[in-house]
């Protein structure tokens, strides 16, 4: 029986956190119904992929309510607590929005972009930088949805433990606490790392590569890690070419190295791969979607 069995969820509009969200707690097992969902790129159409599609409001039976947008969108739309709460005073409401639901800014237009520069991370995905000059980064997709999702599916869950409860899930929020390390040096009343380089940092050793199941995320970054993974890959005769030789080398030829990994990997599981490197005392671990973390013997 799945994690979730017999767990009614209700996801409303066409947001694409509110997506992420119940497409983490179907793959946990959840009963997910949509009102308004998007379906129109293929990203919402795989986040929303299997879900029931409802045409009116039902939301009586539910256990969790998900729904996302600005307090005056959710208001304009009859989908703010209060609304949702005269529909169904026992189940739990998770509310995402950019800024959250209370504040100055909680009615301020937003997107994935303008998320991951007010939250700090566009400065942060960069490192250390030789020039102070290059802007900050967006990464690919969205993943502004990705991480404000997530944060909304474990609170959900926990929230609806409580019965009536009200989750209020600010996406700007939950991307500034990714931010591990700056969060840790004020804590400890630090200065916050520079944003020009002072060392070689890992550059491209650590990584991610296609397996024949999924990917692997593996990190050879010092040189022992290094030959122990050329011992891991069977001593390919790549590895012995001075193009590969030091840290700097591997990271300037990058792009030629990471082909000649994933050559190798694809023809291996991912658990078997971290399991190897670890074996050979390198960091390595598997991606996993939500239901095989469930089956996950260190978990």
């Amino acid at each position: 029986m799945a994690l979730l069995d017999g767990f009614r969820v209700l996801q409303l509009g066409g947001g694409l956190a509110a997506a992420v969200c119940g497409r983490l707690l179907a793959d946990s097992g959840a009963q997910i119904r949509c009102l308004g969902a998007d379906t129109q790129t293929l990203l919402a159409a795989h986040l929303n992929h299997g879900k029931r599609m409802v045409a009116r409001m039902d939301a009586g039976n539910a256990d969790l309510i998900v729904a996302e947008g600005t307090p005056a969108a959710l208001r304009a739309s009859s989908w703010d607590a209060a609304a949702l709460h005269q529909r169904n005073r026992d189940a739990a409401i998770v509310l995402i929005g950019p800024f959250g639901q209370s504040g100055p800014q909680a009615d301020w237009p937003a997107s994935d972009l303008s998320l991951f520069c007010a939250s700090g991370i566009a400065r942060l995905l960069t490192g250390q930088v030789d020039d102070l000059d290059e802007a900050p980064m967006r990464p690919a997709g969205e993943q502004a949805a990705f991480i404000g999702g997530l944060a909304a599916a474990c609170a959900g869950m926990h929230a609806a433990l409580l019965g009536g409860a009200v989750i209020d899930v600010s996406v700007h929020e939950a991307l500034a606490t990714l931010a591990i390390t700056e969060l840790a040096r004020a804590g400890l009343g630090r200065p916050a790392w520079p944003r020009r380089r002072l060392a070689d940092g890992n550059g491209a050793t650590v990584t991610i590569l296609p397996a024949r199941d999924g990917y692997v995320a593996v990190s050879p970054r010092e040189d022992r890690q290094w030959a122990a993974w050329l011992g891991v890959m069977g001593s390919p005769a790549w590895g012995r070419e001075p193009r590969f030789a030091r840290k700097p080398d591997r990271v300037e030829n990058w792009d030629a190295l990471h082909a000649l990994m994933s050559q190798w990997s694809r023809a291996h599981d991912k658990q078997w791969i971290a399991d190897a490197a670890q074996a050979a005392h390198m960091p390595s671990f598997p991606l996993r979607e939500p239901g095989e973390s469930l089956d996950s013997a260190q978990l």
